[in-house]
């Protein structure tokens, strides 16, 4: 995908590993003796790195392929590995009903055309999910966002890099313009994309969840499970499979 390729020299800068993150899949692990995961937009692959170091089996997948290449000369061991796939194909690549844990951070759901692709995509992952599994996801709070007309998410910067991040006026198709533009503060190099994005709805993703057979699905306004509330960007999500 050319927008992360364009990036993904400077993803880890951009977002750096979060503790959070790690936290919260680490504190559904211990449901399970000899988890095994499956992280869905794996990037760089750090946090999968974190997680299989519990002694968890962990398998990153992403369409990029110069992430996963990074990820598996940085991170490749015994318990995590890591594949370029579409995660429509997830139930092609991996054994049915074989992982205790789907993870899908970094608002990756929404990178789908529309509602009925969504849907697949959550059917596949109920696919390779085991019984009582749970699924794992993150994306953007779209309700808020687009009541509130939010045209700009809150600037990523430090010493290396300046990462703006807009909502275009325009749309295409159901689809949101995604636009960025990242400063390279060492060179002075501006790198600019922009990428369509379906704004999923929480009530959505819920129906879609609840009709997959998922249930205990619980919404939250952050990966420290604070309670959901409307005006808060994140939108994190918690359900187990019947």
């Amino acid at each position: 995908m050319k927008f992360y390729e364009s990036i993904s020299e400077y993803y880890d800068k951009i977002f750096p590993l979060k503790r959070q993150a790690v936290n919260f899949v680490n504190s559904n692990l211990q449901h399970y003796d000899k988890c095994k995961v499956i992280d869905i937009g794996c990037a760089t692959g750090h946090m999968d790195a974190a997680i299989a170091s519990n002694n968890v089996k962990v398998e990153g997948i992403d369409l990029d392929k110069e992430m996963i290449a990074y990820a598996n000369d940085k991170y490749n061991s015994e318990n995590v590995s890591f594949h370029v796939m579409n995660m429509l194909s997830i139930d092609e690549e991996f054994q049915l009903d074989s992982f205790d844990i789907v993870t899908c951070f970094g608002n990756t759901l929404v990178h789908l055309v529309n509602e009925e692709e969504v849907y697949t995509a959550l059917d596949k992952m109920k696919k390779v999910l085991k019984k009582h599994g749970k699924l794992l996801i993150q994306i953007l709070n779209y309700q808020y966002i687009l009541d509130e007309c939010i045209k700009e998410l809150p600037l990523i910067e430090n010493e290396h890099i300046k990462f703006e991040r807009f909502y275009s006026e325009q749309v295409r198709d159901e689809r949101l313009i995604f636009e960025t533009r990242l400063t390279i503060k060492k060179t002075g190099e501006i790198i600019s994309n922009e990428i369509y994005l379906y704004p999923l709805l929480k009530d959505q993703l819920e129906k879609s969840l609840k009709k997959l057979g998922f249930s205990n699905i619980h919404f939250y306004s952050n990966f420290n499970k604070e309670p959901y509330t409307y005006n808060h960007l994140p939108l994190v999500v918690e359900a187990v499979l019947d």
